[in-house]
C-alpha cells in the first residue's frame, strides 16, 4: 500500500503544481504562449500517468480499500473533464466565462478526491 501512497502523494503534487502553472496561465490571457501551454499540457500527462498507474496498483492489490479506487475513479472522470473543457478553451477563439468554470470546478473536484483517495489510502481502506 506504501507504493499507491507514494504515486498518489506524487500525482497531487504535479496537480499542484499544475493548478499554478493553470492559474498563471488564465491570468496571462489570450493568445497564450506556446511555453505555460506545453508545460500545462505535460504537467496534466503526467497527473493522467500518476492517477492510471495508482489504479493499476490498486488493482493488484488483493486487500485494497474501494473507497480509494472510487476515488481515484472520481478523479479520472474529473481528469477527463477538465481536460476537454481545456481542449476547447484552446481552441475558441474567445474565453467563455461557463468553460472556465466547468475547467475549475473539475480541477477542484480532482483535487478533492486526490485528498480522499490519499487518505483512504493512508488508512487502507
Amino acid at each position: 500500500m506504501d507504493s499507491v501512497l507514494n504515486s498518489l502523494v506524487v500525482t497531487g503534487i504535479f496537480l499542484a503544481i499544475a493548478a499554478v502553472v493553470g492559474i498563471r496561465l488564465g491570468r496571462s490571457g489570450k493568445p497564450y504562449g506556446y511555453g505555460k501551454v506545453a508545460l500545462h499540457i505535460i504537467l496534466f500527462i503526467l497527473v493522467l500517468s500518476g492517477v492510471i498507474a495508482s489504479i493499476y496498483k490498486l488493482q493488484l492489490i488483493a486487500d485494497a480499500g474501494h473507497y480509494s479506487k472510487l476515488s481515484l475513479y472520481v478523479t479520472l472522470l474529473a481528469l477527463l473533464t477538465n481536460v476537454a473543457v481545456g481542449i476547447r478553451m484552446i481552441v475558441m477563439k474567445r474565453t467563455n466565462a461557463k468553460m472556465i468554470a466547468i475547467h475549475k470546478l473539475s480541477t477542484f473536484i480532482m483535487a478533492l478526491s486526490l485528498v480522499v483517495s490519499i487518505l483512504f489510502a493512508a488508512s487502507g481502506m
